[in-house]
């Protein structure tokens, strides 16, 4: 995808729309199970179902490129194919503050393996590159602070799962509002 001219313009003039494409590492079955059993701890422990995250996943970076969906997706499925599941040990719970209560989240344990996954699938798709300062799995959003201190000594059970997918999330470039799912792609896929 690299060497694209995003001032580009259409044969009948208008400027391509430029979109934000984010691959994120989904959890295979059986880590999403375990999440699902950390799920129903939280609700117990007084977090709503509502401020659970709906899709559980891993963020990296991505590209940002004149909309054009299956041309990206196919970029992903062409560098997954040659992949391997992934393995993600997480570490401890903990969270991200924030005006409207606090994001819980399980921290990444082997953060640099995953970051040396991220800049090998972002130069094959043309994608950009950060440091990715806290790599982390989003649990739940809005949480007030008295609910974490009834759980922040609670043990999760978590310890690592296999990503053997991803989801790629999608919203026009710099927009406000949520990213929606525009595919989804296995590891070592090779039927195209």
């Amino acid at each position: 995808m690299a060497g694209v001219d995003f001032g580009q313009t259409d044969l009948f003039g208008a400027v391509p729309v430029r979109c934000e494409y984010y691959p994120v590492l989904l959890p295979d079955e059986a880590g999403l199970t375990e999440i699902a059993d950390i799920y129903r701890l939280l609700t117990d422990l007084g977090v709503k179902p509502s401020q659970l995250t709906k899709l559980s996943h891993v963020s990296i970076d991505g590209v940002v490129c004149p909309e054009n969906d299956e041309r990206v997706t196919m970029a992903i499925r062409n560098f997954l194919s040659t992949q391997q599941p992934l393995l993600i040990e997480f570490s401890e719970l903990g969270y991200f503050p924030g005006r409207g209560g606090l994001t819980l989240k399980l921290g990444i344990a082997n953060s640099e393996a995953i970051k040396d996954f991220n800049k090998e699938f972002m130069t094959a798709i043309g994608g950009k590159v950060t440091k990715l300062p806290d790599l982390h799995l989003t649990l739940a959003r809005y949480v007030s602070s008295e609910i974490w201190d009834k759980m922040k000594d609670t043990e999760i059970n978590l310890r690592h799962c296999l990503c053997s997918s991803v989801a790629i999330y999608k919203k026009e470039y710099k927009a406000k509002g949520a990213y929606q799912v525009s595919g989804k792609v296995n590891f070592g896929e090779t039927n195209f």
